[in-house]
Formats: C-alpha cells, sequence, structure tokens
C-alpha cells in the first residue's frame, strides 16, 4: 500500500460493538488507510472456521459506527457470493489487492464515498 501512495496503520484502531446477544466486543481492524475525514478499515477473512463470529461483529459494527468508515473485506474469490452482504461495505478478491490500493487511493477525501455494487445484493 505504501508503495502505492497509501499510508496505512496495523491495528491503530480499536472500537467497541455491542452485538445482537447485548454484550460488547472489541473490533480492531486489521489496516486503517485514512482518505482525509474518510476511514477504509480492511479485514482479511481467510479462516472459514474462525470467521462467522467475525462476520456477525463486523455486520453489528456496520450498523453502528459512521457512514464515513468504508469496512472492506478481503477473502478468497471462492467465499465472496457466500459472505452475508450485511457483514461488508466493499468486497474484494485476495488476489485483488491492486484494486484495493487503487480504490482507496482514488477516493478524493472531500468526495462523497463511491457507491459500491455487492455481488449478492
Amino acid at each position: 500500500m505504501r508503495a502505492q501512495g497509501v499510508p496505512h496503520e496495523h491495528r491503530s484502531l480499536h472500537f467497541r460493538v455491542r452485538l445482537a446477544s447485548g454484550d460488547a466486543a472489541q473490533y480492531d481492524p486489521g489496516l486503517v488507510a485514512r482518505r482525509g475525514p474518510i476511514l477504509f478499515l480492511v479485514e482479511p477473512l481467510e479462516n472459514a472456521d474462525g470467521d462467522l463470529r467475525r462476520l456477525e461483529l463486523l455486520a453489528a459494527f456496520l450498523n453502528q459506527h459512521s457512514p464515513e468508515i468504508v469496512l472492506v473485506v478481503v477473502a478468497p474469490a471462492g467465499r465472496i457470493a457466500s459472505l452475508p452482504t450485511s457483514s461488508y461495505d466493499e468486497v474484494y478478491a485476495s488476489d485483488d489487492l491492486a484494486d484495493i490500493v487503487r480504490r482507496i487511493r482514488e477516493q478524493d477525501p472531500k468526495g462523497m464515498i463511491r457507491p459500491f455494487p455487492k455481488p449478492n445484493a
């Protein structure tokens, strides 16, 4: 990301998320890229066993936090169709990392967040 002119941070932000059960959980996004007031949180999902709880956490996070936060999920191409659209704002295949970096770099920090067509919508 840095080589493409997209500064980023690793696990630099920490959020508290209220789950459907009423319990609070901590969410620490894997990568954070800032474009002015817009935050891109990049979350890799590779492990099928642990991801169900993670997807629930991500969906709850999206319901509770600012629309100026763009939650980007990165998953193997074969898993994208099975991801609930409520768990991300944007989704990319693991082998499309250049597309993610380009997307973040091209976001106008003062402009509107570009709509993302969800594959399952």
